[in-house]
Protein backbone atom coordinates (compact mmCIF):
# COMPACT_ATOMS: atom_id res chain seq x y z
CA UNK A 1 0.00 0.00 0.00
CA UNK A 2 1.65 3.43 -0.99
CA UNK A 3 1.48 6.40 1.23
CA UNK A 4 -1.02 8.10 -1.15
CA UNK A 5 -2.99 5.42 -0.66
CA UNK A 6 -2.77 4.84 2.77
CA UNK A 7 -3.18 8.66 3.81
CA UNK A 8 -5.43 10.20 1.46
CA UNK A 9 -6.79 12.77 3.43
CA UNK A 10 -2.97 13.79 4.61
CA UNK A 11 -2.22 14.42 0.46
CA UNK A 12 -5.55 16.25 -0.51
CA UNK A 13 -4.65 18.78 2.86
CA UNK A 14 -1.40 19.11 0.75
CA UNK A 15 -3.05 20.21 -2.66
CA UNK A 16 -5.36 22.09 -1.25
CA UNK A 17 -3.00 24.20 0.99
CA UNK A 18 -1.42 25.05 -3.23
CA UNK A 19 -2.07 28.13 -4.79
CA UNK A 20 -3.85 27.25 -8.26
CA UNK A 21 -1.36 25.09 -9.63
CA UNK A 22 -1.35 27.40 -12.86
CA UNK A 23 0.88 29.43 -11.64
CA UNK A 24 2.63 27.17 -8.74
CA UNK A 25 6.59 26.40 -9.68
CA UNK A 26 6.99 23.10 -10.41
CA UNK A 27 10.26 23.47 -8.64
CA UNK A 28 8.39 24.25 -5.76
CA UNK A 29 5.38 21.94 -6.07
CA UNK A 30 7.03 18.91 -6.19
CA UNK A 31 10.27 19.58 -3.67
CA UNK A 32 10.01 23.32 -1.62
CA UNK A 33 6.47 22.54 -0.66
CA UNK A 34 5.82 18.88 0.18
CA UNK A 35 8.42 19.61 3.05
CA UNK A 36 6.95 22.98 4.19
CA UNK A 37 3.20 21.32 4.06
CA UNK A 38 5.32 18.81 6.91
CA UNK A 39 6.40 21.53 8.68
CA UNK A 40 3.11 23.57 8.49
CA UNK A 41 0.99 20.01 9.44
CA UNK A 42 3.16 20.40 12.47
CA UNK A 43 2.88 23.91 13.69
CA UNK A 44 -0.91 23.71 12.35
CA UNK A 45 -1.97 22.80 16.09
CA UNK A 46 0.51 25.00 17.90
CA UNK A 47 0.74 29.00 18.32
CA UNK A 48 2.95 29.92 15.87
CA UNK A 49 1.98 31.93 13.52
CA UNK A 50 2.92 32.05 9.74
CA UNK A 51 4.72 35.24 10.01
CA UNK A 52 6.46 34.14 13.10
CA UNK A 53 7.41 30.98 10.20
CA UNK A 54 8.50 33.80 7.87
CA UNK A 55 10.48 35.88 10.50
CA UNK A 56 12.38 31.91 10.83
CA UNK A 57 12.92 31.67 6.94
CA UNK A 58 14.28 35.02 6.71
CA UNK A 59 16.51 34.83 9.80
CA UNK A 60 17.96 31.09 8.04
CA UNK A 61 18.46 32.64 4.68
CA UNK A 62 20.35 35.44 6.20
CA UNK A 63 22.68 32.97 7.69
CA UNK A 64 22.95 31.00 4.63
CA UNK A 65 23.96 34.43 3.13
CA UNK A 66 27.33 34.30 6.08
CA UNK A 67 28.20 30.76 5.97
CA UNK A 68 29.13 31.53 2.02
CA UNK A 69 31.90 34.44 3.58
CA UNK A 70 32.77 32.01 6.60
CA UNK A 71 36.15 30.43 7.44
CA UNK A 72 34.24 27.06 8.15
CA UNK A 73 34.48 23.24 6.74
CA UNK A 74 32.19 22.63 3.87
CA UNK A 75 31.03 26.77 4.51
CA UNK A 76 29.48 26.27 0.70
CA UNK A 77 27.51 23.28 1.48
CA UNK A 78 26.10 24.42 4.61
CA UNK A 79 25.24 27.46 3.31
CA UNK A 80 23.08 25.46 0.25
CA UNK A 81 21.72 23.78 3.15
CA UNK A 82 20.47 26.75 5.29
CA UNK A 83 19.39 28.15 1.75
CA UNK A 84 16.77 25.22 0.89
CA UNK A 85 15.70 25.24 4.27
CA UNK A 86 15.03 28.85 4.20
CA UNK A 87 13.20 28.49 0.78
CA UNK A 88 11.03 25.60 2.36
CA UNK A 89 10.06 28.03 5.56
CA UNK A 90 9.64 30.45 3.02
CA UNK A 91 6.63 28.09 0.92
CA UNK A 92 5.76 27.11 4.73
CA UNK A 93 4.35 30.62 6.25
CA UNK A 94 1.77 30.68 3.04
CA UNK A 95 0.79 26.80 3.31
CA UNK A 96 -0.10 27.32 7.27
CA UNK A 97 -1.88 30.62 6.35
CA UNK A 98 -3.79 28.81 3.84
CA UNK A 99 -4.59 26.17 5.99
CA UNK A 100 -5.62 27.78 9.00
CA UNK A 101 -7.40 30.32 6.76
CA UNK A 102 -5.57 33.61 8.04
CA UNK A 103 -3.88 34.84 5.32
CA UNK A 104 -3.35 38.75 5.81
CA UNK A 105 -2.19 41.66 3.72
CA UNK A 106 0.67 42.25 6.35
CA UNK A 107 1.77 38.57 6.09
CA UNK A 108 2.07 38.85 2.29
CA UNK A 109 4.21 42.06 3.21
CA UNK A 110 6.41 40.70 5.22
CA UNK A 111 7.03 37.58 2.97
CA UNK A 112 8.06 40.28 0.48
CA UNK A 113 10.04 41.66 2.70
CA UNK A 114 11.93 38.48 3.81
CA UNK A 115 12.42 37.69 0.44
CA UNK A 116 14.07 40.89 -0.67
CA UNK A 117 16.69 40.99 2.59
CA UNK A 118 17.28 37.08 1.91
CA UNK A 119 18.15 38.04 -2.00
CA UNK A 120 19.76 40.95 -1.09
CA UNK A 121 22.21 39.10 1.67
CA UNK A 122 22.95 36.31 -0.38
CA UNK A 123 23.91 38.83 -3.65
CA UNK A 124 26.08 40.76 -1.13
CA UNK A 125 28.26 37.72 0.52
CA UNK A 126 28.58 36.73 -3.67
CA UNK A 127 30.19 40.06 -4.54
CA UNK A 128 32.17 39.99 -1.51
CA UNK A 129 33.39 36.80 -2.21
CA UNK A 130 34.32 37.53 -5.99
CA UNK A 131 35.88 40.11 -4.77
CA UNK A 132 38.26 38.72 -3.29
CA UNK A 133 38.67 35.59 -5.41
CA UNK A 134 38.76 37.62 -8.78
CA UNK A 135 40.66 41.14 -6.87
CA UNK A 136 43.54 38.98 -5.56
CA UNK A 137 45.95 39.73 -8.71
CA UNK A 138 44.25 43.00 -9.94
CA UNK A 139 42.00 45.20 -8.14
CA UNK A 140 39.86 46.60 -10.93
CA UNK A 141 39.07 43.09 -11.71
CA UNK A 142 37.58 42.10 -8.25
CA UNK A 143 35.53 45.24 -8.68
CA UNK A 144 34.24 44.15 -11.75
CA UNK A 145 33.41 41.11 -10.40
CA UNK A 146 31.27 43.39 -7.97
CA UNK A 147 29.71 45.22 -10.66
CA UNK A 148 28.87 41.77 -12.36
CA UNK A 149 27.10 40.78 -9.42
CA UNK A 150 25.02 43.79 -8.92
CA UNK A 151 23.98 43.98 -12.88
CA UNK A 152 22.92 40.00 -12.51
CA UNK A 153 21.17 40.87 -9.09
CA UNK A 154 19.06 43.59 -10.58
CA UNK A 155 18.13 41.46 -13.69
CA UNK A 156 17.32 38.35 -12.10
CA UNK A 157 15.04 40.71 -9.86
CA UNK A 158 13.27 42.07 -12.89
CA UNK A 159 12.70 38.22 -13.50
CA UNK A 160 11.28 37.31 -10.29
CA UNK A 161 9.10 40.51 -10.00
CA UNK A 162 7.60 40.16 -13.20
CA UNK A 163 6.55 36.91 -12.43
CA UNK A 164 4.92 37.73 -9.46
CA UNK A 165 3.21 40.28 -11.52
CA UNK A 166 2.08 38.04 -14.25
CA UNK A 167 0.78 35.21 -11.25
CA UNK A 168 -1.09 37.84 -9.62
CA UNK A 169 -3.21 38.79 -12.72
CA UNK A 170 -3.53 35.31 -13.95
CA UNK A 171 -5.14 34.81 -10.56
CA UNK A 172 -7.12 37.25 -10.36
CA UNK A 173 -9.03 36.57 -13.41
CA UNK A 174 -8.65 32.82 -13.64
CA UNK A 175 -9.23 31.68 -10.05
CA UNK A 176 -12.29 32.28 -8.46
CA UNK A 177 -12.36 34.08 -4.58
CA UNK A 178 -8.68 35.51 -5.21
CA UNK A 179 -8.01 38.57 -3.49
CA UNK A 180 -4.62 39.11 -3.16
CA UNK A 181 -4.14 42.03 -6.35
CA UNK A 182 -3.23 45.31 -5.37
CA UNK A 183 -1.59 47.97 -7.30
CA UNK A 184 0.33 50.90 -6.10
CA UNK A 185 -2.08 53.36 -5.96
CA UNK A 186 -4.38 50.86 -3.53
CA UNK A 187 -1.35 50.12 -1.38
CA UNK A 188 -0.37 54.03 -0.92
CA UNK A 189 -4.47 54.37 0.24
CA UNK A 190 -3.80 51.71 3.00
CA UNK A 191 -0.39 52.86 4.25
CA UNK A 192 -1.59 56.23 4.55
CA UNK A 193 -4.73 55.39 6.27
CA UNK A 194 -2.75 53.07 8.79
CA UNK A 195 -2.96 55.26 12.30
CA UNK A 196 0.14 52.92 13.88
CA UNK A 197 3.31 51.67 13.20
CA UNK A 198 5.95 49.47 14.29
CA UNK A 199 8.95 49.19 13.50
CA UNK A 200 8.97 46.00 11.84
CA UNK A 201 5.73 47.42 9.97
CA UNK A 202 7.14 50.24 8.65
CA UNK A 203 10.24 48.29 7.29
CA UNK A 204 8.00 46.12 5.74
CA UNK A 205 5.57 48.89 4.72
CA UNK A 206 8.40 50.75 3.01
CA UNK A 207 10.20 47.94 1.33
CA UNK A 208 6.41 46.87 -0.13
CA UNK A 209 5.70 50.36 -1.64
CA UNK A 210 9.10 49.81 -3.12
CA UNK A 211 8.67 46.88 -4.64
CA UNK A 212 4.90 47.49 -5.83
CA UNK A 213 6.08 51.11 -7.09
CA UNK A 214 9.19 49.34 -8.69
CA UNK A 215 6.94 46.72 -10.17
CA UNK A 216 4.35 48.96 -12.20
CA UNK A 217 7.08 50.91 -13.56
CA UNK A 218 8.96 47.59 -14.87
CA UNK A 219 5.70 45.84 -16.28
CA UNK A 220 5.03 49.08 -17.86
CA UNK A 221 8.31 48.93 -19.93
CA UNK A 222 7.97 45.33 -20.05
CA UNK A 223 4.83 44.86 -21.78
CA UNK A 224 2.45 47.91 -22.66
CA UNK A 225 -0.69 45.74 -22.89
CA UNK A 226 -0.69 44.47 -19.86
CA UNK A 227 -2.45 45.89 -16.23
CA UNK A 228 -0.74 47.27 -13.73
CA UNK A 229 -4.51 48.49 -12.09
CA UNK A 230 -6.19 45.35 -11.04
CA UNK A 231 -9.01 47.37 -10.02
CA UNK A 232 -10.26 47.51 -13.81
CA UNK A 233 -10.48 43.66 -13.72
CA UNK A 234 -13.24 43.41 -12.02
CA UNK A 235 -14.43 40.27 -9.95
CA UNK A 236 -14.21 36.26 -10.96
CA UNK A 237 -16.36 35.05 -13.92
CA UNK A 238 -15.99 31.98 -15.29
CA UNK A 239 -16.34 32.69 -18.87
CA UNK A 240 -13.45 35.97 -18.77
CA UNK A 241 -11.33 33.22 -16.79
CA UNK A 242 -11.50 30.86 -19.52
CA UNK A 243 -10.89 33.47 -22.37
CA UNK A 244 -7.94 34.32 -20.39
CA UNK A 245 -6.23 30.81 -19.96
CA UNK A 246 -6.58 30.63 -23.48
CA UNK A 247 -4.25 33.37 -24.39
CA UNK A 248 -2.04 33.14 -21.29
CA UNK A 249 -1.41 29.63 -20.33
CA UNK A 250 1.24 28.78 -22.10
CA UNK A 251 3.01 31.56 -21.32
CA UNK A 252 2.55 31.33 -17.92
CA UNK A 253 4.19 27.79 -18.61
CA UNK A 254 7.05 29.05 -19.21
CA UNK A 255 6.95 31.51 -16.48
CA UNK A 256 6.42 29.59 -13.77
CA UNK A 257 8.93 26.81 -15.04
CA UNK A 258 12.13 29.31 -15.34
CA UNK A 259 11.55 32.89 -13.58
CA UNK A 260 9.98 32.39 -10.11
CA UNK A 261 11.12 32.71 -6.68
CA UNK A 262 11.61 29.01 -6.62
CA UNK A 263 13.67 28.51 -9.21
CA UNK A 264 15.78 30.92 -8.26
CA UNK A 265 16.57 29.35 -4.83
CA UNK A 266 16.88 26.12 -6.31
CA UNK A 267 19.49 27.70 -8.29
CA UNK A 268 21.17 29.40 -5.71
CA UNK A 269 21.38 26.21 -3.83
CA UNK A 270 22.67 23.67 -6.18
CA UNK A 271 25.74 26.80 -7.33
CA UNK A 272 26.70 26.69 -3.53
CA UNK A 273 26.81 23.33 -2.79
CA UNK A 274 28.94 22.81 -6.23
CA UNK A 275 31.12 26.42 -5.32
CA UNK A 276 30.07 27.88 -8.39
CA UNK A 277 28.16 30.38 -7.73
CA UNK A 278 29.52 33.11 -10.30
CA UNK A 279 28.93 30.28 -13.04
CA UNK A 280 24.85 30.48 -11.78
CA UNK A 281 25.07 34.57 -12.18
CA UNK A 282 26.27 34.56 -15.56
CA UNK A 283 24.00 31.58 -16.48
CA UNK A 284 21.00 34.12 -15.05
CA UNK A 285 22.63 37.24 -17.59
CA UNK A 286 23.30 35.24 -20.10
CA UNK A 287 21.05 32.89 -21.15
CA UNK A 288 18.22 33.91 -19.03
CA UNK A 289 18.07 37.54 -19.94
CA UNK A 290 18.42 36.07 -23.72
CA UNK A 291 15.33 34.42 -23.34
CA UNK A 292 13.37 36.95 -21.07
CA UNK A 293 14.08 40.15 -23.49
CA UNK A 294 13.84 37.80 -26.38
CA UNK A 295 11.22 34.97 -27.53
CA UNK A 296 9.64 35.28 -23.43
CA UNK A 297 8.98 39.00 -24.00
CA UNK A 298 7.32 38.85 -27.81
CA UNK A 299 5.26 35.98 -26.52
CA UNK A 300 3.67 37.91 -23.60
CA UNK A 301 3.22 40.96 -25.01
CA UNK A 302 1.42 39.19 -27.98
CA UNK A 303 -0.48 37.33 -25.31
CA UNK A 304 -1.54 40.13 -23.37
CA UNK A 305 -2.43 42.55 -26.67
CA UNK A 306 -5.13 39.95 -27.35
CA UNK A 307 -5.80 38.66 -23.85
CA UNK A 308 -7.18 41.95 -22.86
CA UNK A 309 -8.44 42.88 -25.83
CA UNK A 310 -10.98 39.66 -26.46
CA UNK A 311 -11.74 40.89 -22.66
CA UNK A 312 -12.57 44.55 -23.65
CA UNK A 313 -9.92 45.61 -20.91
CA UNK A 314 -8.05 48.75 -22.09
CA UNK A 315 -5.06 48.60 -20.06
CA UNK A 316 -3.96 52.06 -18.11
Amino acid sequence: MTLATASPGFWAGYWQSLKSLDVEEPIDVYVHRPLAYLLARALLPTPVSPNLVTIASMVIGVYGAYLMVADLPYHWQWAALCTFLGTVFDCADGQLARMRKTSSVIGRMLDGTADVIVTAAILAAGGYHLYFKYGATNVWLGWAAVLFTLVAGVATSIQTTLFDHYKTVFMKLAVPGFKEAESYPEARRRYEAQKSFTLVSRLAWALYLQFVGNQSRTVRKFDPHTVTEFSILGDYDPARAQIYREHMAAVMGTWRRWFGYGSLMIGITLALALELPEYYLLARLTVYGLVFYGPLMLRQRRASARAFAALGVEPR
